[in-house]
């Protein structure tokens, strides 16, 4: 019943399911033939051929906008990017390069091999893959070990969720710091017609100002609606070092983006039942925040749909 009424809806034009990468990434996991093909020609079907941008990429867009409201440009703004593409592009948009062409004619390949990729079914995508080289599926089970074990050497100092909640904000600012100084850089060099050398003390103390900028933001309750990608997966994070006697494992780490994919850029989200209350629980509230209505079962989700008529 809920598959018709799925189907119902995105025929009616009601509604579409977009993939992420994480999504394209365990469906490459499966390796009966046959269940791989019957669940990217369902894809196909739900999500009228659209996907999301990749998570690194989404937070690249989030603190684009966020940093522009300090480097006002005086030429005409780009239009913002948005955060959808098509299901071919799921992993990013690659095109060919260093092709020994002269730039003309290699901008020429470059346009056709995006225009044949920009029709590409997911369908399509599998059968290819099926008789090449599938993309390696990255296991996370090292970096759930690494965390448990730092887990385990700090779990003390931890005083409630939202101090949890703070270093985990520390942390993501220092992994997407480079980047957020990159994006300043780029709008100051833009904003002055002035190249800027990332000379090498000067650019790592602009790196550790947008650590600070990130972080802040991050933790300010009212600010961190600017970062939502970076929010949510922060969230997630601090809510599963909260329960101290709680463990990474390595299903959790696409879980926790299939979490900020859904919630920021759906208006529901069909999920598992322990994942729903981790986005739901009172310190979190992010189907509260995001308006996303999350259901866990197939009652939930069928009542959702309906609702929503």
């Amino acid at each position: 019943m809920l598959l018709a009424l799925l189907r119902r809806k995105v025929t009616c034009g009601e509604a579409f399911c977009p993939i992420s990468e994480t999504t394209f990434m365990e469906l490459l996991k499966q390796r009966d033939p046959r269940t791989l093909l019957a669940t990217s020609q369902l894809i196909d079907e739900l999500s009228l051929g659209l996907s999301l941008i990749p998570f690194d990429q989404r937070v690249v867009m989030e603190l684009s906008s966020f940093i522009h409201q300090f480097h006002p440009d005086p030429a005409p703004v780009p239009p913002p990017r948005m955060p959808w593409t098509k299901l071919s592009f799921v992993l990013g948009a690659p095109h060919p390069t260093s092709t020994g062409l002269d730039q003309a004619t290699e901008l020429v390949v470059q346009k056709a091999f995006f225009d044949h990729m920009w029709d590409q079914s997911l369908t399509e995508m599998v059968e290819t893959l099926r008789v090449t080289n599938r993309p390696a599926s990255p296991s996370f089970d090292s970096l759930a070990s690494r965390l448990n074990l730092e887990n385990e050497q700090h779990v003390a100092e931890l005083r409630s969720y939202q101090h949890t909640y703070k270093l985990e904000a520390v942390g993501a600012a220092d992994v997407f710091a480079e980047t957020a100084a990159s994006i300043a850089h780029a709008y100051f060099e833009r904003a002055t017609g002035r190249s800027q050398p990332k000379t090498e003390e000067p650019w790592r103390e602009q790196v550790r100002l947008w650590r600070i900028v990130v972080a802040r933001t991050l933790i300010h309750a009212t600010r961190r609606s600017s970062l939502p990608t970076l929010h949510v997966n922060t969230c997630m994070h601090a809510s599963l070092r909260w329960q101290k006697l709680e463990k990474f494992e390595a299903n959790d780490f696409p879980d926790f983006h299939h979490a900020a994919a859904a919630l920021v850029y759906c208006q529901a989200f069909l999920t598992e039942r322990g994942l729903k209350a981790r986005v739901t629980t009172k310190n979190a509230s992010l189907d509260k925040i995001y308006a996303c209505a999350v259901a866990a079962s197939l009652p939930e989700a069928i009542d959702l749909l309906q609702q929503a008529a």
